[in-house]
């Protein structure tokens, strides 16, 4: 069904949109100040998308790498 196919692609963009407009506001103007903030971020994307991590771990271990960094 070429006509409900086409729907579902323009809906899946609209959501990637929203997602990302998500992403930016809250968490990029408010959470990375500096390439550390940077690296942290990355580092934690890694954890949960290529290397499976639990995202409960993520959050311990993002925690305790804010803490040192903090000081």
């Amino acid at each position: 069904m070429p006509t409900a196919q086409a729907a579902l692609r323009g809906t899946n963009a609209a959501v990637v949109e929203i997602l990302l407009a998500a992403m930016y506001d809250p968490v990029w103007t408010k959470g990375i100040h500096g390439s550390a903030d940077l690296i942290l971020g990355l580092a934690a994307f890694g954890f949960l998308h290529f290397w499976k991590t639990p995202p409960w771990l993520v959050v311990v271990l993002a925690s305790l790498a804010g803490l040192v960094y903090l000081g």
